[in-house]
């Protein structure tokens, strides 16, 4: 969620004062986002799809 917030402010030009070393998500908001947004479903797609076939549907 921190890294989701630093991305908006990033993004809205408004990036806020870091603190000295973060993690690399937070160093690296945008990136960070993007690829979990497309981790996330290249995950749990293929498993729901494979969960509504078992089922016979």
């Amino acid at each position: 969620m921190s890294a989701l917030t630093a991305a908006s402010r990033e993004l809205f030009g408004n990036p806020g004062a870091s603190s000295g070393e973060v993690a690399w998500p937070l160093a690296h908001p945008v990136a960070t986002v993007l690829l979990w947004s497309a981790a996330l479903p290249v995950v749990f797609v293929p498993l729901s799809l494979r969960a509504y076939k078992r089922r016979g549907r």
